[in-house]
């Protein structure tokens, strides 16, 4: 059969699989002087690669790529030779090769029902091309690959010579769903959240072993020493407190024993918090109506002040000077009316694991910051996390954002944490600095003292606490 062209006529001969036709930049606009500057160039196509190219006729994604080379390639076809599709320099003409028959039998490592096996046989059976002449485009590894162990050199296509990709009809969907999310968003309000935690992660924070019983005595003993009766009863004390002595009794057999069990578990709150700032912004053109923020936390609790429990030991209870010492009034249990654009809370917080916020009317432009502290619980399992949901009644559905702390937990004694007889700390808590801050401006606001039974005590109340001694721990 006689030569469908003169090889030695071209500088270069290139066979082509059909990733190179379908993902490719159309061969005709292909940069090929930077495979080969002079030229001619000569683009061999074998009957696999055209059958391929052919079946994606009908394909939603490759149908108008595969319809193109099917025009490029039908005068060759026609003719039976080279075709030119580029003028150049260089130039550029392409052609069906023409392929003798594969003996299967010879190739251990080839699969007649592999397209890419298929591919290479045909080359390397191709007609009017000697051996040492061929040359294989493409962009995948695998006819790399293959090729490459039967001495067929290849040329990796780059990443440029890529057409860029058409949509397929569910890209196009998904286009179009997201442009019809963006229009719906700009008719609802835009809330921007963010929280950050005032530690670097991981936060270190102490599972405390409870004071063994022989040691419990000993401390109980000891804070009785330091606290004895303040009980006046002189026979000129007219405004004597007859009732003190039932009070004291009740502080050195329960109140004093109870806190000795319990210390430990003070420490691991006071090592357990952190602080945290929550903000809030509207950031789109229309306002937040009946606007709710919710934060969830797990692994752990929820509050705007440093939790205060008596680590050093409870304050013996102070007499009472009148009838009406003990009454005083809470300016907090007045409350102003809330406006609408007021932020306020519907839940919390109070040492709970939810705060809720409310806003009637949260205009757009408007910013609103939240400082808390967050108290970890070392006994519990995972990592310690703030979930964050705000919806409003013009908003669609509900938006999430989770806020994590990584954190360690270390096993210690009361004993590795602070001197309970020269009452002071051996290891400072995390927050010891704002803590000493506020103690000297006096900002008890900033704190909650929490006694014994855990119940929210005031700072002058003669129970637990006595703001001397707070100022002398900070010390």
């Amino acid at each position: 059969m006689e030569s469908a062209f003169e090889h030695t006529k071209y500088s270069s001969i290139i066979f082509i699989d059909s990733m190179v036709a379908l993902e490719g930049k159309p061969l005709e606009t292909l940069p090929w002087h930077e495979l080969d500057p002079t030229g001619p160039i000569l683009i061999l196509v074998v009957p696999q690669v055209n059958s391929e190219i052919d079946k994606r006729k009908r394909d939603g994604r490759l149908n108008k790529r595969a319809r193109a080379f099917n025009r490029l390639i039908a005068p060759a076809a026609e003719t039976a030779a080279p075709h030119q599709i580029a003028v150049g320099p260089p130039a550029v003409e392409i052609a069906i090769a023409r392929s003798d028959r594969i003996n299967w039998d010879q190739y251990d490592d080839l699969d007649p029902g592999e397209g890419d096996d298929r591919v290479i046989a045909q080359i390397l059976h191709a007609k009017d091309v000697p051996a040492e002449r061929k040359r294989l485009l493409t962009h995948d590894t695998n006819p790399i690959a293959i090729g490459s162990r039967h001495g067929l050199r290849s040329w990796r296509m780059p990443d440029h010579w890529l057409a860029d990709p058409e949509p397929s009809p569910s890209d196009k969907e998904i286009a179009r769903l997201k442009a019809r999310v963006r229009e719906l968003e700009q008719a609802q309000p835009n809330i921007e959240v963010s929280l950050q935690y005032g530690v670097e992660p991981p936060q270190t924070v102490f599972r405390v072993d409870p004071v063994p019983a022989e040691a419990r005595k000993a401390i109980t003993s000891f804070v009785i020493r330091q606290n004895p009766s303040q009980d006046d009863d002189s026979p000129f004390n007219f405004r004597r407190d007859y009732s003190y002595g039932d009070r004291y009794r009740e502080y050195r057999i329960k109140v004093v024993p109870s806190y000795a069990a319990s210390v430990h578990r003070f420490l691991e709150v006071e090592y357990g918090q952190i602080p945290f700032i929550f903000s809030l912004s509207n950031v789109g053109n229309l306002q937040a109506e009946s606007l709710v923020v919710k934060l969830t936390s797990s692994g752990g609790s929820l509050h705007n002040r440093f939790i205060c429990y008596p680590v050093f030991g409870p304050s013996a209870p102070r007499p009472k000077s009148g009838p009406f010492d003990g009454i005083r009034f809470n300016p907090n249990s007045i409350r102003s009316p809330v406006g609408r654009h007021d932020m306020h809370f519907a839940v919390g917080p109070d040492r709970g694991q939810v705060i809720e916020i409310h806003c009637a009317d949260f205009r757009h432009g408007r910013s609103w910051e939240f400082e808390g502290i967050a108290t970890i619980d070392p006994h519990s399992e995972g990592p310690f996390v703030i979930d964050v949901e705000v919806t409003a009644s013009n908003m669609r559905g509900i938006q999430r954002q989770r806020f994590d702390l990584a954190h360690t937990v270390e096993n210690a004694k009361v004993s590795d944490l602070v001197d309970l007889l020269k009452r002071t700390y051996r290891i400072p808590t995390q927050m010891k600095d704002r803590f000493n801050a506020e103690v000297k401006a006096k900002n008890w606001g900033w704190m909650e003292f929490v006694g014994v039974d855990g119940q929210q005590q005031d700072i002058d109340d003669n129970d637990d606490f006595d703001d001397d001694e707070v100022e002398e721990e900070a010390d």
